[in-house]
């Protein structure tokens, strides 16, 4: 994918962009980054002589080496003149995405500018326009009317050279999800939207070189991980495919493409759907997938793009589509604890597969899903329901009336949680002390459930201490299988395979101790651990984080014991 060395007003600039210069004697290596050539490498002994002089012949490539004979030399490179053509004709073979264009806020960019008397402003323009200040781009309404709005070329630069050799490939616009098409126009202090995504968590791959194993580790956990894997298989859904054709990323736009602007916002579309039952629009500004929802979500990792096809639910929120428990069941989750990722399941009170939604405990029904309540719930208006769910907390922007660089707009794409959504919804944001009130809620609530997180561990630990026969007793039947070789104090019985985060640096039996730990104990630190890892520590549904603590004790109290042989 197109990945410009920086962000550009006005989407893609089609310049070549000078990346380095390195001289050895009189030789110089000279590398550049262009959209498309053919390209000039050009230079002068002296920056107050006029005009360049070319050096060499021209170039597709992006890097020269040339001789230098002068004690000092100045080299860039050029390359064509950009050949704009405007939505006009870009309509005539993509026809359907140009009429779903025409009806979002980019089609009428330079309206936006009227509006406020700023259509003759030099700095507004290059990103309200299609290639203000460049050879054949944007003039005036009167001169280029065609080229007035953000347009098609704006995020895949200049068409002209494509239409006139539709057939030829090289020529095609790039399509890319990097994130710096979009940063050039959406930052600085008025809207730094951007400028706050660097700084979010979306923003990077996780781990470094995570897809480097290849196509199966892209579709395994690219879906979530990589935007160039998310796109890859969204688009073959959109497209009415099964996942059997889907062209996965190169291992460098896998590992390098996050979670960037387009993978949430669509373009090119803009959704009049509102959220059933509300006058509350479900995908503002151009998401793909909507605010709200209260269906279960529990997305199944495989190595296979069929899987993500059979799976997919376009009507789960947004966040939702990421953060769920990843299809971890009590059941199937020895190996590790349930995904870091189950935010969503507990805000709508659906935290386990409903294949194990209900259990009996001593001969009654023991249900462990809550439908949706509280701040999970997408169908009442707050503040006893919450209709735009994670957006409500962790997207709330902050208009200024005069931002200036030092007090910039915020925009809510950081993701960090803004206090003064509790005071919103809850009416006490004209109280002075609202962010402290706010605070103090939310401590009030973490440290409740960090301490059943600390009576669930307790009771977890009683039932090891109590109900494994031999576990003091090397030779033993239990002590081999749930001690082995290590030191008794540093083991913990209950714990999965690869030890979750509460028992750092401790160890857990291997497969002959899981065999051997009752199904009681599995439920209880599966709930356990769905809790820890949603991170919310109970703001996010506090009855319900309350209630699977709750019932991961009883489990864990009441569970059986492991026979003694």
């Amino acid at each position: 994918m197109y990945d410009p060395p920086a962000p550009s007003a006005g989407g893609v600039d089609p310049r070549p962009f000078l990346l380095s210069i390195a001289r050895t004697q009189d030789v110089a290596t000279v590398t550049w980054a262009g959209l498309r050539g053919p390209y000039q490498l050009v230079g002068k002994s002296d920056l107050n002589q006029a005009g360049w002089q070319a050096v060499g012949g021209s170039t597709h490539d992006t890097s020269a080496t040339v001789s230098v004979q002068e004690g000092n030399a100045f080299l860039t490179v050029s390359g064509p003149n950009p050949n704009f053509l405007g939505a006009r004709d870009c309509r005539f073979c993509h026809r359907t995405v140009h009429t779903a264009w025409t009806n979002t806020a980019h089609a009428s960019a330079l309206l936006t500018l009227k509006n406020i008397g700023q259509d003759k402003n030099a700095r507004c323009l290059p990103c309200h326009t299609v290639g203000y200040g460049l050879p054949n781009g944007f003039v005036d309404e009167l001169t280029t009317p065609h080229l007035a709005g953000v347009q098609c070329e704006n995020c895949h630069g200049p068409a002209g050279t494509h239409a006139e050799n539709f057939e030829d490939p090289s020529m095609r616009p790039p399509v890319t999800v990097s994130a710096k098409i979009c940063g050039g126009c959406h930052n600085d202090f008025h809207h730094p939207t951007y400028d706050e995504w660097l700084h979010a968590g979306h923003a990077n791959v996780s781990e470094p070189g995570m897809f480097n194993a290849g196509v199966g580790r892209m579709f395994q956990c690219g879906v979530c991980h990589s935007g160039a894997v998310r796109m890859a298989v969204v688009n073959d859904y959109d497209a009415g495919g099964d996942g059997t054709k889907v062209v996965p990323p190169t291992i460098n736009d896998a590992n390098n493409m996050a979670q960037t602007c387009a993978i949430c916002h669509d373009p090119h579309v803009r959704s009049t759907e509102t959220l059933p039952g509300l006058d509350l629009a479900a995908k503002p500004a151009q998401l793909r997938n909507p605010i709200g929802s209260a269906k279960f979500m529990s997305f199944i990792t495989s190595t296979n793009a069929t899987n993500f096809a059979a799976q997919y639910d376009p009507d789960i929120q947004l966040c939702g589509q990421c953060h769920n428990e990843r299809g971890a069941t009590w059941a199937n989750t020895t190996a590790r604890p349930p995904h870091h990722s189950p935010q969503y399941n507990i805000l709508i009170g659906q935290a386990v597969d409903p294949r194990f939604d209900t259990n009996t405990l001593q001969g009654e029904l023991v249900r462990f899903n809550q439908m949706p309540a509280g701040h999970g719930d997408p169908t009442i208006p707050a503040p006893w329901g919450n209709p735009a769910q994670c957006t409500t907390c962790h997207n709330r922007a902050d208009h200024l009336e005069s931002p200036t660089p030092a007090t910039p707009n915020y925009t809510g794409h950081k993701f960090e949680v803004q206090l003064l959504a509790c005071a919103d919804c809850h009416g006490f944001l004209d109280d002075p002390l609202a962010e402290e009130i706010a605070e103090g809620g939310v401590h009030f609530i973490q440290a409740g459930i960090h301490d059943g997180i600390k009576k669930t561990m307790t009771e977890l630990n009683r039932w090891a201490a109590t109900k494994i026969p031999g576990l003091d007793t090397p030779g033993h039947t239990n002590y081999v299988a749930f001690i082995g070789t290590n030191a008794p104090a540093s083991v913990v019985p209950w714990e999965f395979t690869n030890i979750g985060q509460l028992n750092t640096g401790k160890r857990a039996p291997g497969s002959a101790g899981q065999n051997r730990i009752p199904a009681a104990v599995k439920q209880s630190r599966f709930l356990l651990y769905l809790v820890e890892h949603d991170a919310s520590y109970g703001v996010h549904n506090p009855p319900y984080a309350r209630y699977l603590l709750q019932t991961a004790q009883r489990l864990a109290a009441e569970a059986p014991p492991v026979p003694a042989e």
